[in-house]
């Protein structure tokens, strides 16, 4: 099977980010109804801040080239890890909280990617020889 580039990871988290700015920005009252935190509006605005910050961010080192690339899925990684871990706790506490199921699942989706794609060698540097 072959692996995702580094460039690629960064995009499905950039992807994600838009998703999840759009989702709290424009849908963030039928987004909250589904999770077990509720509305809370000031919240929510922030969150939303918060993704375009992080793609204006991801886009100052867009094609910078793949080590570029792999800090910030590197970076990526880990806000997932902990978003992933808040949705899935909340999600396990109220099974009936849609989103934040949703949410767990989509941050599971980037670290999948991006760890498979931290893993994968880097393009121009030989593996060690193993005889």
């Amino acid at each position: 099977m072959r692996r995702p580039s580094v460039g690629t990871a960064r995009n499905v988290w950039v992807a994600g980010f838009t998703l999840a700015a759009v989702l709290q920005g424009v849908f963030g009252r039928r987004f909250a109804r589904g999770t077990t935190w509720g509305r809370n509006a000031g919240w929510q605005r922030e969150i939303t801040v918060w993704n375009v910050g992080t793609l204006v961010t991801a886009a100052g080192p867009a094609g910078l080239g793949p080590e570029a690339d792999r800090a910030q899925v590197r970076g990526f990684a880990v806000l997932s890890t902990l978003f992933g871990l808040n949705h899935l706790a909340a999600a396990v506490r109220a099974p009936r909280s849609g989103s934040n199921w949703f949410g767990a699942g989509l941050n599971a989706i980037g670290i999948t990617v991006g760890v498979a794609a931290l893993a994968a060698p880097r393009p121009g540097v030989r593996a060690p020889d193993r005889r």
